[in-house]
């Protein structure tokens, strides 16, 4: 009969009536292979139903409601009974195994990490599972998550460059997090590290946990940093990485010298950036930032001397000599700017952070490592061994610059007695 109805339901067009009476269909089917295996269950502990075994310790107790989980749904079912000589009731395997929230425990937290609140999820279940039950289940995967995310090695890896921003968490905190690049092209969560502020000291813990990791410049090598116009990135990676490079995120410079122009000259800075850019090398990069110093000169002297006085971090990337198809990737953030907008969304339910315990660490971790299921290749990874080489090159040649400022300093003459003063 309901094959009839359903075969009706879909000769009719009824999508959405073919759809529920299928549902109801494999449901009803569902109860009743249940039921049967339930049953099984008892005669193999009790016997035949009219025909009880004598000499088993079991028997039969009659039937009561009970519920099961089907589909991430709650159903209720009549469930039969059984009952120990000396033990009393005796629970069923089968029933036990069905009517477990531990198939539950993957949808859920499926459901939390794409951004649906616990109450939400209770109430998506129907009654399956408790909003208190849903935040256990959470606080366990989430705490799984940050030990995946902290345990995992990073000496296996090349790295070639490093992302390091903030994020502020309400209004009483931020985390800093660091994102790697290696030398295949793939990015990485690297770690992150929460604190009151973007201070020195948050970044310098970051750094140090990086470097016990493996994140550390391999021998003849040096990593690029990318970062935005914090002063306190930049001391701690000055001090905990003094050979790495540091260049600032154009974005942010743009952003900054923007502000302190009048609206229309805003344009051609515009133009003049985007020219910084795409410049590819050294000379070219040179003469690009001129043209845009030449340019601020004449409009705004306070933003010229800002611009001045970044100059070494502004032409990092373009005095490695690199190729141009690189600076879509390397002279900005918006890689870790990606990372903490998803990570926003994956957070936006939260309304209190609370900073006792580890809710901040725990959630940090599900949100980067669900940010992280997205992450490709950065485009033209091809050109990264021009990359590799140029790092190792500057490196070779700050090192000799070094060594011979060293051997050239001339020594002072050493005073014979005799010409020493009486």
């Amino acid at each position: 009969m309901e094959h009839e109805k359903l075969k009706a339901a879909f000769l009719q067009g009824g999508g959405r009536e073919a759809a529920e009476l299928f549902n109801d269909l494999i449901r009803g089917s569902v109860r009743e292979a249940f039921w049967h295996m339930m049953a099984q269950e008892v005669d193999a502990l009790c016997g035949p139903r009219y025909r009880p075994d004598r000499t088993s310790e079991y028997r039969r107790a009659g039937s009561e409601s009970g519920s099961v989980y089907f589909g991430g749904d709650k159903e209720e079912i009549r469930r039969p009974r059984v009952r120990h000589h000396d033990d009393g009731e005796a629970p069923l395997e089968t029933y036990r195994a069905a009517s477990s929230q531990t198939g539950l425990f993957e949808r859920i937290v499926g459901l939390i990490g794409e951004g649906m609140s616990q109450r939400g999820v209770a109430r998506s279940t129907k009654g399956a599972i408790s909003k208190s039950a849903v935040s256990r289940m959470w606080e366990d995967k989430s705490r799984e998550q940050l030990a995946l995310l902290r345990e995992r090695p990073l000496d296996q890896a090349k790295w070639l460059a490093v992302m390091i921003d903030g994020v502020f968490i309400g209004t009483k905190g931020c985390v800093v997090i660091a994102i790697g690049i290696d030398e295949s092209g793939r990015k990485q969560v690297l770690d992150f590290e929460p604190g009151d502020s973007e201070s020195q000291e948050t970044v310098n813990r970051l750094i140090n946990r990086l470097k016990k990791r493996g994140v550390d410049p391999a021998k003849g090598s040096r990593l690029l940093v990318l970062r935005d116009g914090s002063k306190a990135i930049a001391g701690a990676v000055s001090r905990c990485w003094p050979q790495a490079l540091q260049q600032a995120c154009l974005v942010h410079v743009e952003r900054n010298i923007a502000d302190r122009l009048r609206r229309r000259d805003r344009s051609e800075s515009q133009r003049l950036f985007k020219c910084l850019r795409q410049a590819e090398g050294r000379q070219a990069g040179e003469e690009a930032f001129e043209d845009l110093q030449e340019f601020l000169a004449e409009r705004n002297a306070a933003a010229a001397l800002a611009l001045r006085d970044r100059r070494e971090e502004i032409l990092c990337v373009h005095r490695l000599g690199i190729p141009a198809t690189l600076n879509l990737t390397f002279l900005s953030t918006n890689v870790i700017e990606n990372v903490i907008r998803n990570w926003r969304e994956h957070t936006n339910n939260i309304k209190r952070w609370n900073v006792k315990n580890d809710m901040i660490e725990r959630w940090t971790a599900s949100g980067l490592l669900w940010a992280e299921g997205g992450f490709r290749r950065i485009r033209h990874y091809e050109d990264l061994p021009k990359l590799r080489e140029a790092l190792e090159r500057s490196l070779a040649d700050a090192t000799s610059a070094t060594g011979s400022s060293l051997r050239s300093e001339p020594s002072a003459p050493i005073e014979s007695a005799s010409e020493i003063p009486s």
